[in-house]
């Protein structure tokens, strides 16, 4: 895609021994081709996914707990971010 000026779209990747994807499964934000995002579940898959598509803002009342999520839970740090000193200041004292 990248050689026609396409960009790749984030997408979702779920693997499972069968049809049940509750059972047994596992689930990945996919963002770029090296960057792999294992979630918990695959509304958090859906959800992570969501937010890189849309380039979607956290919400101003919770900005920093989805912040800290996003770079200390899964090592995702974007050009978009708006960081607060003490958000970074948290993901250095607990990483």
């Amino acid at each position: 895609m990248s050689k026609k000026g396409l960009q790749l779209q984030p997408h979702v990747v779920v693997l499972s021994d069968g049809f049940d994807f509750g059972v047994n499964a596992a689930y990945y934000a996919c963002v770029h081709s090296s960057m792999f995002y294992a979630t918990a579940t695959l509304m958090e898959a859906v959800c992570l996914k969501s937010a890189f598509v849309f380039g979607l803002a956290f919400p101003a009342p919770s900005h920093a707990s989805w912040t800290y999520l996003q770079r200390a839970v899964y090592g995702v740090t974007t050009h978009f971010d708006r960081v607060s000193s003490k958000v970074l200041e948290l993901v250095t004292d607990i990483s």
